[in-house]
């Protein structure tokens, strides 16, 4: 039985550069400027979670390896940002990854690649 596995790979890849580049790179500014916000930042994850995902689900439909993805990407954010109370947006950040997906594949049809 053959794997499918490298070509979603092939397509999840540059998505999943650009949510691991604005996990770290969200954090990484508001740490610098001393922002009072900066416990604020894992929320701004969960919504470059869910604009990501509805990208990747116009291409590529449902597919749960953004959803893994973002929770793998946040856990390492975490660990280098964070202290471990930030877990719970672990699971948040791969559910808004899915919602995203969900949306971007209804739309897929009307407006994404036919």
């Amino acid at each position: 039985m053959k794997s499918n596995l490298v070509p979603r790979l092939k397509i999840a890849v540059p998505y999943i550069i650009v949510t691991a580049v604005l996990y770290l790179a969200i954090p990484f500014i508001m740490a610098a400027a001393k922002s009072p916000y900066y416990y604020g930042a894992p929320l701004l994850d969960c919504c470059v979670s869910l604009g990501v995902g509805y990208f990747y689900g116009r291409v590529a439909k449902r597919d749960p390896i953004m959803p893994l993805a973002a929770a793998i990407l946040f856990l390492i954010c975490m660990f280098t940002f964070f202290n471990s109370s930030a877990w719970i947006f672990i699971p948040l950040t791969a559910l808004c990854s899915f919602i995203g997906q969900c949306f971007g594949s209804t739309y897929q049809g009307k407006y994404g690649r036919k």
